[in-house]
């Protein structure tokens, strides 16, 4: 019987969790580590934890999660499970580094990279090189991001997981357009577009699109940049982003406003309403700020 109802309550945190229920999750996987306990299966005791230490670190709860991951690391030999201790490590890499220890933040990630790909697992790899790459663009290290970022690109590339590619891309273009390398972010944020587009991800897409957008802007493409724009806001507009929509329609009508004022004014005015609707008074500034330069230059322009 303990075992059906670790299964159960395993399953149950499961849906919680996937609906955003964090709580009743936490809950749930606490009532399953218990049965597992009860069982005598610690293997599943250890998974079971490890996932609950995860729910409580993307909640805030540092105390909890480390209790849990800790819980789990004293289960997990080397020889049970190497994915699940590779995940804890990982996992108490991440929380060491929302606590800003630093050297055993790098030390629990290099060990779960290592673990990971002792046993293979190319996609628990990834997810620490990537982790790893973002806390080094963070602190200025663009080298060793680029480096990272790459390495977790090419076993992304190698699982086919194209979603996660496109992920990895994105933050590869972001990295060449912030060192000034204009055709190698042109060429990642392409084909990052791409791959969100093919994984039916537009919301993604549409936020990849603006920034090549502003790239090709920036590069005086205007014609290109124009039709992505377009694209972008559209793609925001179907996904009920309101202020991508209006980040997108504001850009617009910047490079618009020489050729269409009048076109150019109406887009503004609708991204002005979307920032109002949507609650960004930075996009509202910056809507009324464009208005009133058009409409004053209108004025100069009156016989």
């Amino acid at each position: 019987m303990p075992r059906s109802q670790a299964d159960s309550a395993l399953a149950e945190a499961e849906r919680h969790l996937a609906a955003g229920r964090s709580q009743q999750a936490r809950e749930a996987f606490r009532r399953a580590r218990l049965f597992f306990h009860r069982c005598a299966d610690t293997d599943g005791e250890a998974i079971v934890l490890v996932r609950l230490g995860e729910a409580e670190l993307a909640a805030g709860h540092l105390a909890s999660a480390k209790e849990a991951l800790s819980d789990a690391l004293a289960l997990l030999s080397h020889e049970t499970d190497p994915s699940a201790r590779a995940d804890a490590l990982h996992l108490m890499g991440s929380l060491k580094n929302a606590e800003k220890n630093a050297p055993e933040r790098d030390r629990l990630w290099a060990e779960a990279v290592s673990a990971h790909r002792d046993h293979g697992n190319k996609a628990g790899e990834a997810r620490v090189l990537r982790d790893q790459a973002q806390v080094a663009k963070a602190t200025g290290k663009d080298d060793l991001a680029f480096d990272l970022f790459s390495r977790a690109h090419r076993l992304y590339a190698d699982l086919g997981h194209s979603f996660h590619e496109a992920m990895i891309l994105l933050e590869i273009g972001q990295l060449h357009r912030a060192q000034g390398r204009a055709d190698l972010a042109h060429d990642a944020l392409e084909r990052a577009a791409d791959l969100f587009r093919v994984n039916g991800d537009t919301l993604d897409e549409g936020r990849t699109r603006l920034t090549l957008a502003r790239l090709l802007r920036d590069l005086g493409d205007k014609e290109t940049a124009l039709r992505d724009l377009t694209l972008c806001a559209k793609l925001f507009g179907a996904n009920g982003h309101l202020g991508g929509q209006a980040e997108a329609l504001i850009d617009l009508a910047r490079l618009e406003a020489a050729k269409a004022p009048k076109a150019a004014l109406k887009m503004l005015h609708q991204a002005r309403a979307l920032a109002a609707r949507s609650g960004i008074p930075s996009l509202q500034t910056q809507a009324a700020s464009e208005i009133a330069r058009l409409d004053q230059a209108a004025l100069k322009d009156t016989p």
